[in-house]
């Protein structure tokens, strides 16, 4: 016990340091000058360190991005030539065989952050839609997506209100935006993902409004550590580009990655065979929370706050495996629970939503 809450002690003191410690890195793998230009800007006015390279630059190494505790991949209409994918299985294993480039592999297997934000980067690889995916598949287990439905502009002909995305509404499970709509210099966004999410993914923004051919669709979510959305931020604006936009969408985004929002949900597990047998939904929970684990005599269940303090702590019988806990006393935010029984000490994430 006293092992894994100095485990936890240490993960959640990497959030305590100030902005001048958390590290950003920007890769463009984008053709869109003028839209990299704009989010460079956003994080510089946000007041953390970071710094630029290109993506085809030879100094974007695992060494080099280990430096940085998030990157932020912008892609943009290069479909066919991004860097973002090794496509070095696809040729004998097919599309579903894509994944990552190495170095971004080691850097998400890192559980550092990584956010791909742009349009084209699903097209790059799959330009027929609906294409759906299933367990086993990277885009399924890593990204947490379980079809991509189409691109707006180029597949929402079919009735609805428009051609091209109005607005993207701020989903439920968005816990730390202030933007509750989302708008574009153009009036509209052509080519953003469509995307229909696995149950273990967090849904960020939605596509709107009501009338429109893909409403409710996800275009922007995470799983884990891995931030995916087809937002194209550098162009938000409503009606006109609004650089004020583009810098509160960033900083909002850096201050939750800095918080500990995208992170591997095992913070800690001292036997390694029980990990599929602990769960906790719903989550995000509001009032209670329902946990799961191996049927055992005695389990306690403890639940810390972002700053390592715990608030609550029950101990049951566990022999019936279940136990639904009252989280009612907590406020909106991102916490831990940590479930002990037998020699085995799992420590999670959840987050609460009021």
């Amino acid at each position: 016990m006293k092992k894994n809450l100095l485990f936890l002690a240490a993960f959640l003191m990497m959030f305590s340091f100030a902005n001048a410690q958390y590290k950003v890195l920007l890769v463009n793998d984008n053709t869109k000058t003028t839209e990299i230009a704009a989010i460079d800007s956003a994080i510089e006015m946000s007041g953390y360190s970071y710094a630029a390279m290109a993506a085809s630059d030879s100094l974007l190494t695992i060494d080099t991005m280990l430096q940085y505790d998030m990157v932020i991949w912008n892609t943009a209409n290069k479909a066919f030539t991004m860097k973002l994918w090794d496509v070095s299985d696809t040729a004998t294993n097919g599309p579903m065989a894509v994944k990552f480039n190495a170095p971004l592999m080691q850097y998400l297997d890192s559980n550092r952050v990584v956010w791909i934000d742009g349009i084209d980067f699903l097209y790059d690889i799959y330009p027929t839609v609906p294409t759906n995916f299933a367990s086993g598949d990277f885009v399924y287990d890593v990204m947490g997506i379980s079809s991509y439905v189409g691109q707006t502009h180029r597949d929402d002909t079919l009735g609805g209100c428009c051609r091209g995305l109005p607005v993207a509404y701020r989903s439920a499970t968005n816990t730390f935006s202030t933007q509750d709509s989302l708008y574009w210099k153009w009036g509209s966004l052509w080519n953003g993902d469509a995307l229909d999410i696995t149950p273990d993914a967090t849904s960020l923004f939605k596509m709107g409004p009501a009338s429109y051919y893909f409403a409710g669709k996800d275009i922007a979510l995470f799983k884990e550590n891995l931030v995916t959305s087809s937002l194209r931020i550098g162009a938000l604006g409503n009606g006109g580009f609004s650089q004020d936009d583009v810098n509160l969408y960033v900083k909002e985004m850096i201050i939750a990655a800095e918080a500990g929002t995208f992170t591997k949900s095992t913070v800690g597990m001292e036997n390694n065979d029980q990990k599929e047998m602990v769960k906790a939904f719903p989550n995000p929970a509001s009032n209670m929370i329902n946990f799961t684990f191996p049927a055992t005599n005695n389990v306690t269940i403890t639940v810390f706050d972002i700053a390592g303090k715990a608030i609550l702590n029950e101990m049951i019988d566990g022999s019936n495996g279940t136990y639904r806990m009252n989280i009612s006393s907590l406020n909106s935010g991102i916490y831990f629970y940590q479930i002990t029984f037998d020699n085995t000490v799992a420590t999670y994430k959840f987050s609460v939503i009021k």
